[in-house]
């Protein structure tokens, strides 16, 4: 089971955000976490996927095989870091974000094994 770890601010984001994410990779673990309890939930729960605001330290995205960095600029921008490669995505949406999903599990449980996808 995929593991990914909410945690941007403001609440109502990141609930809406895990909703969705869950909704469309029902096989995975989806928490959330408020910004500022981030460093423990991720000792605690060991995600292989974070969602996080920007400004998150590189020890806790390191923690994962991969991370997406949410960027509130003047539009919804992301750094998004698959298995080491790190790429930036402007006007991101939940699609990218489940590409991320899949990456991720190919990278944690191999190319053969397939997600759960609605």
């Amino acid at each position: 089971m995929l593991r990914i770890l909410v945690s941007i601010a403001p609440r109502s984001y990141r609930e809406s955000l895990a909703l969705a994410l869950q909704r469309h990779r029902p096989d995975s673990e989806v928490r959330i976490s408020p910004p500022e309890v981030l460093e423990r939930e991720v000792g605690s729960f060991e995600p292989h996927v974070i969602v996080c605001n920007d400004g998150v330290s590189r020890e806790v995205r390191d923690l994962a095989c991969s991370w997406v960095e949410i960027l509130f600029i003047d539009d919804l921008h992301a750094n998004i870091s698959v298995d080491g490669r790190t790429e930036t995505v402007k006007d991101v949406g939940v699609d990218d974000l489940l590409e991320v999903l899949d990456a991720a599990w190919r990278t944690v449980f191999g190319a053969e094994a397939r997600p759960s996808r609605r």
